[in-house]
């Protein structure tokens, strides 16, 4: 993706294998841009539905609709 295409609450995926560990996992967009005093933009910051955000750069994203669930997968009242 590039910076133009990230905005706050969209769904992304990041590619697999990317060097921070979390590839494949999938989450929303929580803010784009400059983080730990930096002056530059180095990511996005993104909610991966774990304890902890993750910055990840615009070209390791790809947007993917997190509405619909997998082939395979249901919601089940608990």
């Amino acid at each position: 993706m590039r910076w133009e295409e990230i905005k706050p609450g969209q769904s992304v995926r990041i590619y697999d294998n990317h060097d921070s560990g979390f590839g494949g996992r999938c989450g929303r967009v929580v803010a784009i841009g400059t983080f730990t005093g930096i002056s530059e933009r180095i990511g996005a910051l993104i909610d991966i539905h774990e304890p902890l955000l993750v910055i990840i750069e615009p070209e390791a994203l790809e947007e993917v609709d997190l509405e619909s669930l997998q082939p395979g997968w249901e919601e089940v009242d608990l």
